[in-house]
């Protein structure tokens, strides 16, 4: 298996912006978690801080992804698959890049909104892309936190179609994305 996707898997470099993706945003749930469990402000203030660094490397990531993804272009379904589930199958992967790309940039959105300009793990502050506005943040508050309920629910579907793949079908298509 090469860097490149071939007609029956995906590529290594593939595989490898996919699972880091899923290992930010699960690390993005956690934090978000973590968050609204704090017992100080101190902690808060240094877990939003995180969350804030992990979601702009999550964004990098999945910008990186999609350009990879436009010039590699993935394994064909499997003849099994009948037409409604490649429509599918590529509606939901096209609806999990809107809502990876949607919900850092609403979190960005959302802090430049509030005053607080974003940065990457205290190495580089990241411009604001909105100015300060109190109505702004609360609407850019609610994107962020409705963007994250239908990714977590469209994940749950993915999650759902891979196992049916895995085990009900037994087609394969799993492995496509599984390292080895």
């Amino acid at each position: 298996m090469g860097p490149r996707n071939d007609p029956h898997r995906y590529g290594l470099i593939a595989q490898a912006l996919h699972w880091l993706v899923v290992i930010g945003i699960a690390l993005q749930f956690l934090w978000a978690w973590r968050i609204d469990e704090a017992e100080s402000i101190r902690q808060q203030f240094a877990l939003v801080n995180q969350h804030k660094s992990i979601g702009v490397t999550v964004l990098a990531l999945v910008l990186i992804r999609i350009v990879w993804r436009l010039f590699n272009r993935p394994p064909p379904f499997p003849d099994s698959m009948s037409t409604w589930q490649r429509i599918a199958a590529t509606s939901a992967h096209w609806g999990l890049y809107v809502l990876m790309l949607t919900l850092p940039i609403s979190g960005w959105a959302y802090s430049a909104a509030a005053g607080y300009g974003p940065e990457w793990f205290g190495w580089v502050d990241l411009p604001a892309i909105f100015p300060v506005s109190e109505r702004l943040e609360e609407i850019m508050h609610e994107v962020h936190e409705w963007t994250g309920r239908l990714l977590l629910a469209l994940v749950a579907v993915h999650i759902l179609a891979v196992l049916q793949h895995a085990f009900v079908k037994k087609d394969g298509v799993w492995r496509r994305m599984w390292p080895g």
